[in-house]
């Protein structure tokens, strides 16, 4: 049910931030802003976001997935790393190594340095927390063989979500059995911004899975340990932080969950005049689904 992703929304407290910094040091470039529109903010089941101010970025790749950014009240007690449900984007970059030396002196967090994964030498990534408590992993792909394709630019486009929740056997559920996509069996696997945000030991491994959602992309479906909460959301706000990821559909008649608030048809990206929805994953976090192209 859940294809490609093509747009990942985080909320902040200040868009100004965000745009001079995912402009300087990644190279993104604001393509849309505006005022969310009453229609969408009911369809995702925060009316309270109507008429808030957005901007939407685009990879200097020009690929077809974007970031962006609501700005919303601040949510103070928010914590990284510290709730279930959508807690990080992935984004394609083309020397690891190259952005650690750039984002050193930004205002990026850096909070994992750049490190071949647990499981493979082949992909490295590093982890930096934004202007806005934002969690982004930035990883390079050395082999095209694991079906997630490459950056052509310094930093590109999103390609992974990371979706932390309680029981992964419950997530797994979910995603195979319920909507229907291939979900990989689960490992443990060394999670490093988890265990330097939440002062694990950094060798420390937590289960793992991943789900296919089409070409090259990604839902990652992990084990969060004791200790996690879920995500305070004011009633008919956005959540913070990563509070939507969109994906390609093929029919909206055929996902078998409840829409949070109806259907519309979105105007600008990543809608395009296409009709668009809602629904809840099993931590509460919010998959906007977008009719694909006939």
């Amino acid at each position: 049910m859940l294809g490609p992703i093509i747009a990942v929304t985080m909320t902040v407290s200040d868009l100004k931030p965000i745009e001079e910094t995912y402009g300087t040091y990644l190279g993104y470039k604001v393509i849309e802003r505006g005022q969310v529109a009453d229609d969408l903010a009911k369809m995702w089941g925060a009316p309270k976001a109507a008429g808030r101010a957005y901007i939407t970025m685009q990879p200097e790749s020009g690929a077809n997935c974007f970031l962006r950014f609501v700005a919303i009240d601040p949510y103070p007690d928010y914590k990284t790393l510290a709730t279930y449900g959508w807690n990080s984007t992935e984004i394609l970059v083309t020397d690891v190594d190259a952005v650690y030396e750039k984002l050193k002196q930004s205002p990026f967090k850096i909070v994992g340095t750049p490190r071949n994964l647990s499981s493979t030498d082949k992909i490295k990534a590093m982890q930096v927390i934004g202007p806005e408590k934002e969690l982004l992993y930035l990883t390079q792909i050395k082999d095209l063989a694991f079906g997630l394709g490459q950056a052509t630019t310094f930093v590109d486009r999103p390609f992974i979500v990371i979706n932390g929740g309680r029981d992964i056997a419950d997530l797994i559920t979910f995603y195979r059995d319920t909507l229907k996509n291939k979900v990989a069996e689960p490992m443990p696997v060394r999670m490093s911004a988890l265990n330097a945000v939440r002062g694990f030991d950094s060798e420390m491994k937590h289960p793992l899975s991943t789900v296919d959602v089409g070409g090259p992309f990604l839902i990652e479906i992990d084990q969060y340990p004791p200790g996690t909460v879920d995500r305070t959301v004011r009633d008919g706000d956005l959540p913070p932080g990563t509070a939507i990821v969109t994906f390609e559909t093929p029919s909206l008649a055929n996902v078998p969950v409840p829409f949070v608030g109806g259907t519309v048809v979105g105007q600008g990206r990543p809608y395009n005049g296409r009709k668009a929805a809602v629904f809840r994953g099993r931590s509460g976090e919010l998959h906007e689904v977008v009719e694909a192209p006939q």
